[in-house]
């Protein structure tokens, strides 16, 4: 299969499109900055779905495309002018897309969306499909507006489109100066790198649900590769929550065993604990079409992010 990758040099984008070469599909990944060496076979496109025409965009696109995984937006809501660029990236950058393939020939290619479970605005209690999305960031407002993007391109113009709702992905950066170091996992491991101690500054009892970037992959390579799922919403998350305060010891226990030294835990979030129920966010629908599991063992992939930092130093 011919694939598409918005994105692919990014953090999430670099593991999709790594597993989507090794599973032997061709490969074309889309970028606004120029082609840059990776671990994975492809063909580079550069362009700037924020900047581009739709009738240029489609005349740099491949032929005989059979999936497009898009994964592109701006996510950093700390950047200067954030709301406006990321209405412009994450939502009418995705329609500029969405109009480039509807304008090829031929069959049209499915549509695998990389949205987020900020969309549905909860932090605890029972999360589905079903739940209905209350945006509390500019990040989930416009994540859940380019997904209605997909869904009215899906009605007007029959291109097959699908939605995958990601929580908090972890993992080692496949490629070389990663800009998400500021993420939490990689955060504590790279304070354990370089500091020779962990500083939690969020409180302890936060609670998160994290995913690997293993099985994110994977799951997107299921979904891509299924047109009959087409139109489809699916939550891939890890279906159970832990704290800040076990993820910040887990990277402990694993830069105890990388770095074969002692290192601190020190912990100063202050303030209660958060409120709320539990968060249990339901994969069951994932698990059900796509095969969708989550194995990983995040002090293993600590372990790998720890090791992208010593490679970084």
């Amino acid at each position: 299969m011919r694939c598409l990758i918005t994105g692919g040099y990014g953090y999430v984008g670099a593991h999709v499109a790594a597993r989507a070469a090794s599973e032997g599909h061709e490969v074309f990944v889309l970028s606004r900055g120029p082609a840059r060496p990776a671990p994975f076979a492809h063909t580079h496109i550069q362009a700037d779905l924020a900047r581009i025409a739709p009738a240029d965009l489609a005349a740099l696109l491949p032929e005989a495309l059979g999936a497009c995984i898009h994964l592109a937006s701006r996510n950093e809501s700390f950047i200067p002018e954030y709301p406006r660029q990321a209405l412009e990236a994450n939502a009418f950058g995705t329609r500029v897309l969405l109009e480039a393939l509807a304008r090829l020939t031929g069959p049209r290619p499915h549509v695998a969306y990389a949205s987020t479970f900020h969309v549905y605005g909860r932090t605890g209690g029972d999360i589905d499909e079903s739940t209905p999305p209350a945006p509390r960031s500019d990040y989930a407002l416009t994540h859940l507006f380019a997904e209605e993007y997909g869904r009215m391109f899906s009605r007007a113009e029959d291109l097959p489109f699908s939605v995958l709702r990601l929580t908090n992905g972890y993992g080692a950066p496949l490629l070389p100066g990663s800009d998400k170091w500021h993420l939490i996992c990689n955060d504590l491991c790279r304070q354990a790198v370089r500091e020779g101690r962990i500083t939690l500054k969020a409180h302890a009892e936060t609670q998160r649900d994290f995913v690997s970037l293993r099985d994110v992959a994977r799951a997107f390579i299921s979904l891509a590769s299924r047109p009959a799922l087409a139109g489809r919403l699916y939550n891939i998350a890890s279906g159970a929550a832990v704290t800040l305060g076990d993820v910040a010891r887990a990277a402990q226990r694993a830069a105890r065993e990388r770095l074969a030294r002692d290192i601190d835990l020190i912990f100063e979030g202050t303030g209660e604990a958060p409120a709320g129920e539990l968060l249990r966010i339901s994969t069951a629908a994932a698990r059900a079409d796509l095969g969708f599991t989550c194995g990983t063992d995040m002090e293993a992939e600590m372990r790998g992010i720890l090791a992208a930092v010593e490679a970084e130093q």
